[in-house]
């Protein structure tokens, strides 16, 4: 599965669970376990996206040795 597609599906989990968890506090309830799950694939979204951007600077890295 490529990076974008899994960075989709967890923007997509998110958003379900935000709206879960608005659901929850309008209602007054505990909202614990859904607050942990947000907090996990928040981590995991950044992680991919933090992947990404390391691997595109290394690339580049390569790229002032061609001018030279």
């Amino acid at each position: 599965m490529s990076t974008q597609n899994v960075e989709k599906i967890l923007r997509k989990e998110l958003e379900t669970l935000n709206n879960t968890i608005d659901k929850k506090i309008l209602k007054g309830l505990s909202y614990a376990k859904e607050a942990r799950e947000h907090k996990y694939l928040l981590a995991r979204l950044l992680e991919r996206k933090r992947a990404s951007r390391l691997s595109f600077f290394s690339k580049l890295s390569f790229v002032p040795t061609f001018f030279l």
